[in-house]
């Protein structure tokens, strides 16, 4: 890839509450491992329809495969630790319009990754 493709995501789950001490740990986990992995984390909030605040989320720009691939590894890993876990993941492509995808623990099959597979290599096509 030669461009970069930018993913926001936001972390979920159904067993505790989103400022549940537990659960925030969780998701420090997450992004602490996608910095370190990955060097291109950065924080952003997003105001949420109806609600009051904005939803806790992280933009990763990713700016070649083999970081990509790393992101999509730490990605399927944190899933894979809790059945309860999921993530919104929200790809902005080289046309601006966003996809929106939720992929959870019990759905994280390569299937339910091809949105975020299709967009990255779509931008890379566009790019050459």
């Amino acid at each position: 890839m030669s461009s970069i493709l930018e993913i926001s995501l936001v972390a979920g789950n159904d067993r505790y509450d989103g400022d549940d001490p537990r659960w925030l740990d969780q998701v420090a986990d997450l992004h602490a491992e996608l910095r370190r992995e990955t060097e291109s984390l950065r924080p952003a909030r997003e105001p949420v329809p109806g609600a009051k605040g904005a939803a806790e989320q992280v933009v990763l720009a990713l700016g070649t495969a083999g970081v990509f691939h790393t992101a999509l590894e730490v990605m399927r890993t944190w899933l894979a630790r809790d059945k309860h876990r999921s993530l919104t993941i929200t790809v902005t492509g080289a046309d601006g319009a966003p996809r929106t995808v939720e992929i959870s623990a019990e759905n994280a099959s390569r299937d339910a990754w091809q949105p975020i597979i299709d967009a990255a290599a779509k931008l890379a096509r566009d790019e050459e």
